[in-house]
């Protein structure tokens, strides 16, 4: 059951090998062209196949080139169910709306698939605690170590740079995530340590960052004035960056987001809520900056070929590589 499940956590999505197959099969039809043409022609076979082609050939040629091109159209925006009206463009808060359901799904399958992790590497001993060394004899087995100890060490040297300096980062995420024995970590902190953006004590000592900073009269409460006041600047870089918007900006956002009861106060509860992931203003956001750099017409619409013209910034975003892209901000 243990392997069925790793398995099934390890393996694939359709939506990432679709292009990887479909790239695969352009390359073998450019291939059958390759040698179709030299073996119909002799007098070429020293030259460039696809620079002398008869007619048959250069049909072959045109319809694998338009089959592909169609396919991987195709495969953008059919798993996508991101055009809600069908006008084959996306709008902002289409785009907006599937970010928040590709976030939303990340950290609801990351808080349910971390206990069947966690009961995994815990085994010498079963304890109910995570160690580093049950953590890093996992992460070897992982990459293909084992043995004793000589052999493990023998293979790790033998490791290229990234996957040295991934374990590195592991370890340093390690330490931050151990809040209560440096050596090993709880279910919590390993989840905190896998997904920090998915664990809520995370979420909570972000929340005591915001009233560190901003709670001038100390009552554990967040009033619009204070909020939104931007005349201090030396608070350190967590508040540099939600102080990067106006006054008007900062009132309008607590008004409309943070405060949701309306009394003109937020408690722990409202600023919960609105420093998780899982909240629209993260997906809104996101998808105005995807916006401001494909939206070269700025028709407030994305067409396909605004997609395909930045693909890799929409590739490396929360639209398509969501963990990878939550990682690289935690």
């Amino acid at each position: 059951m243990a392997k069925t499940a790793k398995f099934l956590r390890n393996a694939p999505r359709w939506s990432t090998l679709f292009p990887v197959l479909l790239y695969v099969l352009f390359i073998l039809c450019i291939l059958v062209l390759a040698f179709s043409s030299r073996e119909s022609d002799p007098k070429h076979r020293k030259s460039d196949p696809l620079a002398k082609t008869d007619s048959k050939s250069t049909f072959l040629l045109h319809w694998c080139i338009a089959s592909w091109s169609k396919a991987w159209s195709t495969s953008l925006l059919q798993p996508l169910p991101t055009d809600t009206n069908g006008d084959k463009q996306l709008g902002v808060q289409e785009l907006a709306k599937y970010i928040n359901l590709k976030i939303r799904e990340h950290i609801d399958n990351a808080i349910r698939t971390n206990p069947t992790m966690f009961v995994e590497i815990d085994h010498k001993p079963r304890d109910g605690l995570v160690s580093w060394d049950e953590y890093e004899g996992y992460w070897m087995r992982e990459k293909g170590i084992q043995g004793d100890s000589h052999m493990k060490k023998s293979a790790f040297d033998k490791l290229d740079r990234k996957a040295k300096e991934s374990i590195a980062r592991d370890k340093a995420l390690w330490m931050e995530a151990a809040r209560t024995d440096p050596l090993s970590l709880t279910l919590d902190e390993f989840l905190s340590f896998r997904h920090p953006e998915s664990s809520t004590v995370n979420l909570l000592n972000l929340v005591d960052d915001i009233l560190r900073q901003f709670d001038v009269d100390g009552d554990d409460h967040l009033t619009v004035e204070e909020f939104s006041d931007v005349q201090t600047t030396d608070l350190g870089e967590g508040k540099k960056f939600i102080l990067s918007q106006n006054v008007r900006e900062r009132k309008e956002e607590f008004t409309k987001v943070i405060d949701k009861n309306k009394d003109g106060r937020a408690d722990r509860g409202e600023l919960l809520s609105y420093v998780d992931p899982r909240h629209p203003r993260y997906a809104i956001q996101e998808a105005t900056t995807l916006f401001s750099l494909a939206d070269t017409n700025n028709d407030k619409k994305l067409t396909l070929n605004e997609l395909f013209a930045k693909s890799a910034i929409f590739i490396s975003s929360k639209m398509i590589h969501t963990a990878e892209s939550f990682h690289d901000e935690f």
